[in-house]
């Protein structure tokens, strides 16, 4: 017998005992189960978030602005052979502010947010320009004033939705409707005669200090209280730059503003002067931010500020009313800010 003929038997024995034991074990315990191919184990990916915006932010801002407020007062009415139309003209302007913000927002998974800042801060420099006319708008005095101290606080509630535009979600508009209140407090200190038409008869000739800049003759202070709609638009425009867009029409601007004369006892305890009315306004804000992390993000950015009204004016003490013409506030100026975004879902 040679090897290779050795080799075939072995063979064929094994394969008639692998035969003989599987008959063994299906007469024993029943036909074999088809086999099943079990699957090697993978890891299931998470499904993607709904929204890719943080779900929420917290930060900080410093606002700088300029600003002025300018209204007409119109006692015509009450004697129009005698007053002026307008009667009075009080102009606060080139008034600086210095204010720091709280601001947040957070959104659903579906996009719906909600979001406000909290903000205030003081007012300085700037000056008062106070004109006061007969019948056929002959002046007879014109005063220069400046403004030093008071403040203003204010603050903005938003609820909107986030519409994903398309450009693979890079671009983002997000209308809103909200809440506005605005409210300012100037002091004005000395009176300065200026030119006039009545060659100074009342105040005085133009440069004439009639009261000293340590004394405080008038303070002014409005209050607005406003209805917003409007859209933000947030462009995602580099990997970690990107831009956001507010705009906001005031369908309803509310205002009340109280004028306190201290050198005038004739209209009695202050504040002596009422302004109320109801008007509209507009507020515009861009900014570009940059993610410093998947976290921390510094911005900066520009902001607008405008309202303006008719109405009445209540001369609290003798109980007399004229009108309130163009009453209109404005602030314009730059701001900084650092967040801290997260999600939670």
């Amino acid at each position: 017998m040679t090897f290779r003929s050795l080799g075939l038997a072995l063979l064929a024995s094994a394969g008639l005992a692998n035969a003989a034991y599987a008959q063994a074990v299906t007469e024993t315990y029943g036909p074999l189960q088809n086999a099943v191919d079990v699957p090697r184990p993978y890891a299931i990916p998470l499904p993607p978030n709904a929204n890719a915006r943080p779900q929420w932010e917290v930060g900080t801002r410093y606002w700088w602005s300029e600003g002025s407020t300018r209204f007409d007062i119109d006692s015509s009415r009450l004697a129009p052979n005698f007053y002026g139309s307008p009667t009075s003209t009080l102009t606060y302007d080139g008034v600086t502010g210095n204010s720091l913000e709280f601001f947040m927002s957070t959104r659903n998974e579906s996009g719906t947010f909600f979001k406000g800042f909290v903000g205030g801060g003081w007012l300085s420099g700037g000056s008062l320009d106070d004109e006061d006319y007969f019948a056929g708008q002959i002046k007879f005095s014109d005063t220069y004033s400046e403004i030093d101290g008071e403040g203003s606080v204010y603050f903005t509630l938003d609820l909107g939705q986030d519409i994903d535009v398309g450009y693979s979600g890079n671009l983002v508009v997000s209308p809103f409707v909200g809440f506005n209140f605005w409210q300012e407090s100037m002091s004005a200190y000395g009176v300065r005669c200026n030119r006039d038409a009545v060659d100074g008869a009342f105040c005085g000739d133009p440069g004439t200090l009639a009261l000293p800049f340590t004394s405080e003759v008038i303070n002014n202070k409005s209050m607005w209280s406003s209805v917003r709609l409007g859209a933000e638009i947030t462009a995602y425009l580099l990997d970690r730059l990107s831009f956001r867009g507010d705009a906001a029409i005031l369908p309803v601007a509310y205002l009340v503003n109280e004028d306190s004369h201290y050198y005038r006892p004739d209209l009695g305890r202050t504040p002596n002067i009422e302004h109320e009315g109801t008007g509209w306004g507009y507020q515009l804000e861009g900014e570009f931010k940059i993610d410093v992390t998947d976290n921390w993000t510094l911005g900066a950015g520009v902001r607008y500020w405008y309202a303006e009204t008719g109405g009445v004016v209540d001369f609290v003490n003798t109980r007399a009313e004229v009108d309130l013409e163009d009453f209109k506030s404005e602030r314009l100026g730059v701001f900084g800010n650092v967040s801290y975004r997260f999600s939670t879902f």
